[in-house]
């Protein structure tokens, strides 16, 4: 088993104003252990995680990632451990910035990347490829390149999805609930 899930990250500052324009709202519940399909988490880093139980999902996934970062910057994160795959996306303004991408079925060595990226990325893809290399290379048991992307975005917010994570407030993911904005025709008409 392994994970399959979408995440990202804004600043504190955008959290709740992101979360009102995804139509989520906090139920008051916690875990321990992300397993609800929505939950967010605070992070001491002055980051706010959003974590969905499933890759691209609908509620934050990639169809919505123009619209969600015209008012404020959003680090994407998708993870698809099943098939050994993962992305990083930085978004601004409406528009992608910089991207990295690994999808191991395309290669065991398999690194997209575009953009500007950021600073800690080249010791990190030294260090995974020289991982990699130590291992027996492509043959090898373990993927290294696939934490590229995941290793950026934990020196980036100080978060890592399958790691325990000392900057979340409280140690635990607050449960999210999706409302909806709009009322059918039927609830309209019966005023519910």
């Amino acid at each position: 088993m392994g994970f399959s899930i979408t995440w990202c990250a804004v600043h504190e500052k955008d959290a709740e104003k992101l979360l009102g324009d995804l139509n989520l709202t906090p139920t008051g519940e916690t875990e321990e252990f992300p397993e609800s399909a929505a939950l967010m988490a605070k992070l001491d880093t002055g980051w706010r995680i959003i974590w969905c139980n499933k890759y691209d999902s609908p509620i934050i996934g990639s169809k919505k990632l123009a619209e969600i970062s015209l008012e404020r910057d959003v680090l994407f994160c998708l993870i698809e451990e099943h098939v050994m795959a993962s992305s990083l996306e930085f978004w601004s303004a409406g528009n992608q910035k910089w991207w990295i991408s690994h999808q191991s079925e395309n290669s065991p060595k398999d690194l997209d990347i575009a953009g500007e990226l950021p600073e800690c990325f080249p010791a990190i893809k030294r260090e995974m490829e020289e991982a990699q290399n130590a291992d027996d290379g492509e043959y090898a048991d373990v993927d290294y390149i696939v934490e590229i992307p995941l290793k950026v975005a934990e020196t980036l917010v100080g978060f890592k999805h399958d790691e325990d994570c000392p900057h979340i407030s409280k140690e635990k993911f607050m449960v999210l609930s999706i409302s909806s904005k709009h009322k059918t025709f039927l609830s309209r008409l019966f005023g519910k």
